[in-house]
């Protein structure tokens, strides 16, 4: 092949943009991975709380105490519903990720598939210009015979 594919560069680049799209989704499902623990953590902590409430109850508690169980109780659902928010957010940052590595990699495979192109006719030019050239070759070879 005489001619080397013009758009190699755009495609270096496009298999980059790619690879940069996957560490970020992989990032972000690492970081909601985490953060989706932290949301059972709380919750199961919130649980916890209430049960030993509805218990402290059951057996007798003083005001004080039940004032400080019910602050701890708002306190924590406070802090779940940041975490579920983060959450949400997180999701959303994981959906948009997902849709740009798609996008990078339709896009470098939409270059790879005229890289291919272009090297099949490519070959298809080389091979015509071989048998030309054979053909040719013979009709002198012929021509000197005679």
């Amino acid at each position: 092949m005489a001619d080397n594919f013009k758009l190699q560069t755009v495609l270096n680049h496009r298999q980059r943009l790619e690879n940069l799209a996957q560490q970020k989704l992989a990032d972000s499902l690492r970081r909601n991975s985490a953060l989706q623990h932290q949301v059972a953590s709380q919750r199961a902590t919130l649980n916890k709380l209430q049960q030993e409430l509805t218990h402290r109850q059951q057996t007798g508690i003083s005001v004080q105490d039940l004032q400080l169980y019910r602050l701890s109780i708002n306190r924590q659902r406070k802090d779940l519903q940041a975490l579920i928010e983060q959450a949400d957010k997180l999701h959303r940052e994981v959906k948009s990720n997902r849709q740009l590595l798609a996008e990078a990699a339709q896009d470098k495979k939409l270059l790879e598939n005229l890289k291919e192109k272009k090297e099949t006719e490519q070959k298809y030019q080389d091979n015509r210009q071989e048998s030309a050239t054979l053909d040719d070759i013979a009709l002198r070879l012929g021509k000197h015979s005679l």
